[in-house]
C-alpha cells in the first residue's frame, strides 16, 4: 500500500487544481459559451432518446441517430416554410420614416416649459441624433467583419452538432463517471443534489422552449385578430424576446404599439392613437395570464425567485456573458441558492433534505416492519 499523503499535501493539492481550472477557464473562456449551449441542447434532446428507447429495442446509438436526423429535417424545412412569408411580412412594414424623423425634431425644437421652467431640448437631440449617426456608419463599415462573423458562427453550430451528439450518446456512462468520483458515503447525497438541480434546469430550458412557443403563437393570433399588420413577425419577436426574463414581453410590445399608431388597424375602425392603447392593453392582458396561468402549470415554482432578483441576474449575467448570461442568470441562481442551502445545512451540521430523509426513514421503517412480520411467521 502507498504512502498516504498529509493533509498539508492534500490542501495543497486542491489550491493548485482549483488554480489551474481556474487558469484554463481564464485562457479558454471563449469556448465556454458554445460548450454550455452544447450542454443545453444535448440536455433537451435527452428526453426523446430515452422515449425511442423505452418504447422501442433500438440501442441509445440508434436513438441519438434518428433524433438528430429528425431535428435536421425540422431545421432544413424551417427556413423553406416560414421564411418566404416573414420577408413578405418585413417588406409590407410601410412606416415612413422621413416623416416620423421630421416629427422627432419639430417636437425636440420646441422647449418644454413644465410648471413654469423652460427646458431645451435641442441639444440632447443633437447628441442623440450624432450618436446614431455614428452607430449608422460604424455598422455600414463593417460588413467584412459581418460576413467573417457570419462564418464564425456557421462553424460554431457545427461544433454544437458534433460535440452534442456525443455529450448524448454517452449521457449515462458520464453521469455513472461523475457519480463513482463522489465518495460512496455521499453518493446519496450527491444523487439527491443532482436531482434537484436537474429539476430546475428541466423545468427551465424545456418550459422555456414551450412558453416561447405558446407565447408567440398567442401574440401572433391576437394582433392579427385585432388588424395589427406583420402579425406573424411580431409573433415570433414575442417568442423570442419570451426568454429575456421579465423584461422581454416589454421590449417584444415597443415595435407593435409603433406599427399600431403609424399604420393602424386593417379592419377596426379607430383612430391610430386608440389603436396603439388596444394593442397595448393586448399586451397587458396577455402578459398577466402568462405570469399567473401559463407560467406556474408550464415552468412551474422549481425556480422560485424573486421577479427583482431575477432582473438582478439577468442584468449581472449579460455584463459577464452578454445574452447567454441573459438567458440563463434565473436557473443559475436556482442553482446556486439549492448549493448554498446544502453547504449552510452541512456548516451547521443539519439535515439538507428533511423530506427526503423522512421518507427514507419511513420506507426503512415498513421495510423493518415487513421484516418482524415474516420472521413471526
Amino acid at each position: 500500500m502507498s504512502n498516504p499523503w498529509s493533509d498539508f499535501t492534500k490542501r495543497l493539492v486542491l489550491i493548485g487544481t482549483l488554480i489551474g481550472l481556474a487558469l484554463i477557464l481564464y485562457r479558454f473562456s471563449a469556448i465556454i459559451p458554445p460548450l454550455v449551449i452544447t450542454a443545453m441542447v444535448a440536455y433537451l434532446l435527452n428526453p426523446p432518446v430515452e422515449l425511442i428507447c423505452t418504447h422501442t429495442r433500438l440501442s441509445r446509438n440508434w436513438a441519438v441517430v434518428i433524433v438528430y436526423l429528425l431535428l435536421l429535417i425540422i431545421l432544413s424545412l424551417g427556413p423553406v416554410i416560414f421564411v418566404p412569408t416573414l420577408i413578405q411580412q418585413v417588406q409590407e412594414i410601410d412606416v415612413n420614416f422621413q416623416n416620423i424623423a421630421d416629427a422627432i425634431q419639430q417636437f425636440f425644437a420646441k422647449p418644454v416649459v413644465f410648471m413654469g421652467y423652460s427646458i431645451d431640448l435641442r441639444t440632447a437631440y443633437q447628441e442623440i441624433s450624432g450618436a446614431l449617426q455614428n452607430v449608422l456608419s460604424t455598422a455600414a463599415t463593417h460588413t467584412v467583419s459581418i460576413l467573417v462573423n457570419l462564418a464564425s458562427i456557421f462553424l460554431w453550430l457545427i461544433f454544437i452538432i458534433v460535440i452534442s451528439f456525443y455529450l448524448l450518446k454517452d449521457a449515462d456512462r458520464l453521469a455513472r463517471t461523475f457519480e463513482d468520483l463522489v465518495p460512496p458515503s455521499y453518493q446519496m447525497e450527491f444523487r439527491q443534489l443532482r436531482s434537484e438541480v436537474s429539476g430546475i434546469w428541466n423545468a427551465f430550458l424545456r418550459g422555456q422552449l414551450i412558453l416561447c412557443a405558446v407565447v408567440g403563437t398567442v401574440v401572433a393570433a391576437v394582433l392579427a385578430v385585432l388588424g395589427v399588420r406583420n402579425a406573424l413577425v411580431l409573433g415570433l419577436l414575442a417568442g423570442v424576446l419570451e426568454i429575456i426574463p421579465n423584461l422581454g414581453p416589454t421590449l417584444a410590445a415597443v415595435p407593435a404599439v409603433l406599427i399600431a399608431y403609424f399604420q393602424g388597424s386593417a379592419h377596426l375602425p379607430l383612430t391610430n392613437g386608440w389603436f396603439a392603447l388596444l394593442v397595448i392593453a393586448a399586451y397587458v392582458v396577455i402578459q398577466q395570464v402568462e405570469n399567473n396561468y401559463l407560467v406556474p402549470r408550464i415552468i412551474g415554482r422549481s425556480l422560485n425567485l424573486h421577479p427583482l432578483v431575477v432582473i438582478i441576474g439577468a442584468i449581472a449575467g449579460g455584463t459577464l456573458a452578454g445574452v447567454l448570461g441573459i438567458l440563463l442568470a434565473a436557473p443559475t441562481l436556482a442553482t446556486l441558492r439549492v448549493l448554498a442551502h446544502y453547504v449552510y445545512c452541512k456548516m451547521l451540521d443539519m439535515e439538507p433534505f428533511p423530506q427526503k430523509s423522512a421518507k427514507k426513514m419511513r420506507e426503512a421503517v415498513v421495510v423493518e416492519g415487513r421484516a418482524s412480520d415474516s420472521t413471526q411467521t
